[in-house]
């Protein structure tokens, strides 16, 4: 096959793999698999959950090393290059400076974000940025004490590089905004502008357009193809299957995992392929659970957001279910969840849902979907307002006495014990019977397991005694592929004398 336009303009090669295998326990999870990647080359790579996509990702930047195979790093005008062979002998491991590491990794230009940003929360963007900067002076007691001049010239640098990053991301005016206290797409941004910062010419994404609505995603992916035109970036981007088609726009290759081996494949050939129901499809959805979409209820809130629900059990419909009522919450001084007019009164957000129905609420990136689920969970307090479970008034019990008033959340991540067993998470949340779903899985820890098989877990722990409860999902269907996402949906609206509110973005605007 002839090289199409974007893969004749790409730069020499940055990085090569050869033999990789990785197995948990009798499973091989990648088999003799191998790839070569060019400078400037954008990759989508894709599989099934559990073909090996996060363990090829933390393999490639040092935070886990195959059980065998061989990887090269090319060398750039700085220096670097290396290449490592595994498994690596014994003796390599007396020497301190020589460890196949996430840190040694990134001195090569190698780097990474998360699915989980992983920002510092009490720190500034300005100061996240700052410290993903190489070898600062003064980290040593010698230059701290002998060198401060020169230590706070080498900080004003660093500050201003750091603002300057800041605002070509468009986070301009946000430097002193403490990480916790901006918007998931702001903190994907500033995860990315931290990689450049630390010089990455090779950056691996994990899922950058999840849980972001349509101004989220389209600044992220302005952001990518900055990265590759001006700063010649190497990009391989692990994506969800709705935002597959978003990534091929930009991307010159494709990566498929199958069989522990990575396929290489055309953009053209992928874009041929039937594409999935999108994200955007949540209303289809219910409709077919109600039977038509004039069965949908629609509630519009305050910023942009909006309830849509439908009655799974009629019989229940004149029965209180999740009231909230006048509901202020703060982060800060800022008020998250609640509005403030210009005369300074805030207005508190009011919605009601009827036992047995099932309701979801899409909201922009910024609206406060996480302080929201905090809230009720009692993780955060309540300003003011009222939120009522089966006609009980919550917002001053402890989280576990909201638990026993029939509430039961989700978090859409660090939902999940990463050092248990599967069997230890299960038992956990009082299953005696691993699903059916999950049952692949007893015997690995948690922290083995792909995003998508702990999503499968957690998922199976919250709706295993959802019957009847009041249940809160934060992004349920992320990280998950195809063919779980009806299972998922299925186990959901099995809660037919409860009520089950899932929170999601906003949907993408075409």
């Amino acid at each position: 096959m002839a090289p199409s336009a974007g893969e004749a303009t790409l730069g020499p090669l940055v990085m090569a793999a050869k033999g990789l295998q990785q197995r948990f326990g009798n499973q091989f999870v990648l088999n003799d698999a191998e790839f070569s990647l060019r400078q400037g080359e954008v990759v989508l790579l894709r599989g099934e959950n559990g073909s090996g996509k996060t363990t090829l990702l933390n393999i490639l930047t040092g935070n886990l090393e195959p059980d065998s195979g061989r990887i090269m790093i090319a060398e750039t005008t700085a220096g670097g290059g290396e290449a490592f062979v595994f498994p690596r002998p014994w003796w390599r491991d007396l020497n301190p400076f020589d460890h196949f590491s996430p840190e040694r990794i990134a001195k090569d230009g190698v780097s990474r974000t998360w699915q989980d940003i992983r920002l510092f929360p009490t720190h500034s963007l300005r100061d996240n940025v700052i410290l993903a900067r190489h070898n600062p002076h003064g980290e040593g007691p010698v230059a701290a004490i002998f060198r401060r001049s020169t230590i706070r010239r080498d900080e004003a640098v660093r500050r201003r590089e750091a603002d300057a990053l800041l605002t070509r991301f468009g986070l301009a005016g946000r430097e002193t905004s403490s990480a916790d206290m901006v918007s998931l797409g702001q903190s994907k941004r500033v995860a990315i502008a931290r990689t450049v910062q630390a010089g990455a010419r090779i950056l691996f994404l994990d899922e950058p357009l999840a849980a972001l609505d349509s101004k989220g995603i389209h600044d992220v992916m302005s952001l990518l193809t900055t990265l590759v035109a001006d700063h010649r970036v190497t990009l391989v981007i692990v994506e969800h299957v709705f935002n597959i088609p978003k990534i091929l726009d930009i991307a010159t290759t494709v990566w498929t995992i199958r069989d522990g081996k990575i396929v290489t494949e055309s953009v053209e050939e992928v874009r041929s392929e039937p594409s999935p129901e999108s994200a955007d499809s949540i209303p289809p959805w219910l409709a077919s659970i109600a039977g038509s979409s004039d069965a949908i209820i629609e509630t519009h809130l305050p910023g942009g957001a909006r309830i849509l629900h439908v009655q799974l059990d009629p019989s229940y419909s004149r029965m209180p279910g999740l009231d909230v009522k006048n509901l202020i919450v703060t982060r800060g001084r800022r008020p998250v969840i609640g509005r403030t007019n210009e005369a300074g009164k805030a207005t508190g957000l009011s919605f009601s849902l009827p036992r047995g129905s099932l309701g979801v609420l899409e909201a922009p990136n910024g609206w406060g979907k996480t302080t929201f689920l905090e809230a009720l969970a009692g993780v955060i307090p309540i300003q003011s307002g009222e939120v009522r479970i089966y006609d009980k008034p919550i917002q001053n019990l402890k989280s576990w006495d909201r638990v026993k008033t029939g509430l039961a959340v989700l978090q859409s991540r660090d939902n999940i014990f990463p050092n248990l067993l599967v069997e230890d998470a299960l038992s956990i949340a009082n299953i005696a019977e691993p699903p059916e779903s999950v049952r692949p899985f007893i015997g690995r820890h948690v922290s083995d397991l792909s995003g998508g098989q702990r999503q499968r877990v957690a998922l199976a722990c919250a709706l295993a005694h959802a019957r009847g409860t009041a249940t809160i999902l934060d992004e349920p269907f992320g990280m998950l592929d195809v063919a779980s996402i009806p299972q998922v949906q299925s186990q959901i609206v099995q809660n037919t004398s409860g009520v089950t509110l899932i929170l999601m973005p906003a949907a993408s605007q075409s």
